[in-house]
Order: structure tokens, then sequence, then C-alpha cells
């Protein structure tokens, strides 16, 4: 059985990510215009564990580090070398070239940004009354009177967080902008998240993107925290395999 990390171009580099139990060092097997980077497997042995899925994240990015990749998704097995040539006919071939060129030269690089919730709170009662007056009132009111007044000012809260967000976003992604192609932002859950989304970025500017975000992180430090992932593999950029 053959194990599929991604679609590449005849000649990329094969990563040198150890091999597994149950899985064998990598190699390319040639489709013309384009290469499937694949490891032959034992799928006894292989059943989905998080060291495999490091592994399988960790030879992607590693190509991505200086070839276009485009990633499979993870657990991608096929019989032989001929259901790679079935899975990818030579109809499809000149598309997959195409987007590996449109790549090329090209790494996403994932920003998440993560409020120090203390420090903002601060800044709500400081900025506005409503928050100010509602949490001293809390201090005096009978317990059975309690419950409203809190949830009236967890609803003020969360739309003063969502207003400092809106504000925040729009500073941290005008500053990366001159040194992204293309930026995906994904949805956020918890009130205190800022941001995370994922940037596409010129190889050759990835240091100054990285440059830029320290020097937001720096500005914004004891308020809110920033964590930079990648070099990556293009995950957010390419439709699934």
């Amino acid at each position: 059985m053959l194990y599929l990390y991604g679609l590449v171009l005849p000649g990329t580099d094969v990563p040198d990510v150890p091999a597994g139990p149950g899985i064998s060092d990598m190699r390319l097997v040639g489709l013309g215009e384009v290469a499937v980077l694949v490891s032959d497997v034992d799928t006894d042995e292989f059943v989905g564990t998080p060291s495999e899925i490091r592994r399988h994240v960790a030879v992607l990015d590693g190509v991505a580090a200086d070839h276009p990749v485009l990633p499979m998704r993870f657990g991608t097995v096929v019989p032989d070398e001929t259901a790679v040539e079935e899975a990818f006919p030579i109809e499809r071939r000149g598309a997959i070239s195409d987007d590996l060129d449109r790549l090329g030269g090209l790494v996403q690089l994932t920003v998440r940004a993560r409020y120090v919730q203390e420090a903002v709170l601060a800044e709500l009662v400081a900025e506005d009354v409503k928050i100010a007056r509602l949490r001293e009132t809390l201090r005096h009111l009978p317990p059975h009177a309690l419950r409203d007044a809190r949830i009236r000012l967890g609803e003020l809260v969360v739309r003063g967080f969502a207003r400092k967000r809106a504000h925040d976003i729009d500073v941290v992604l005008d500053e990366l902008a001159p040194f992204t192609v293309e930026i995906h932002e994904h949805e956020t859950q918890q009130v205190d998240d800022v941001l995370e989304c994922a940037a596409l970025v010129r190889r050759a500017e990835h240091t100054k993107f990285e440059g830029v975000l320290e020097g937001i992180a720096e500005r914004a430090y004891g308020r809110i925290f920033f964590r930079l992932v990648g070099p990556q593999a293009p995950y957010d950029f390419v439709g699934e395999r």
C-alpha cells in the first residue's frame, strides 16, 4: 500500500523526516509534469495516531519550506502506483501543474492572537461608564438580584470585546497586508480570541512578515498575545485532494 502526502513538481527534494512504525522512507511517484510524494505503508500498523498526524504535517511543511506542494488529506492510502496514476488522470495534471506554479515561491504563515483578558476588561471598565457602574452595583446587590445584573454585565463586556476586536483586526491586517499575497480569516469561538488567519506569503518576504508581526506584538505586549506558526504548506489556499 502507498500513503500519499501531497502533489509536487518533478525533482522536488524529499524532506528528511524519519520513517515511523509501519511506514517507509518517502519517494516520488512521477506523473509526467507532476509527481506525488508517497511512502510504502503497512496498513495493519498505520492507525492514525497523533504522532502519525504530526509526521504527515511535518512532511508537508518540510516540503513547503523550499517547494510548492498541494497537501493530501491525512490518511490517504491507495493500493499501488497504478492506483496513483488513476487517481490523477492525465487530463487533470495540467491544472495541478498550474496550481503548483501559482504557489511557487509562496508559503503559508498562520497568525493567532488572543487578548489578555484582565487587561482588556480593565480598559472596558475605564472606558465604558455603564460597565463600571454595573460592576460597582454588583457589589451591593442582594443575592436574589445578582443573576440579571450579571447577565447584563456579561452582555456589555462581550459587546465591548467585539468592538475592540474589530478595531484590532483592522490594525493587524493593515500592517501585514503589504507582505501578503492572500489572507484567509478563520472564525473564532472565544470572547477573548482576537484573530486567527492564514497568510500566503512570498518566501523572500517571510522574515519581513515576521518582523512586522513582532513589532505589532511588542506594541500590544500585556494586552494581546500573538503566536506565529510556519512556514507551512498552503492548507488554506488549495482545495482538498
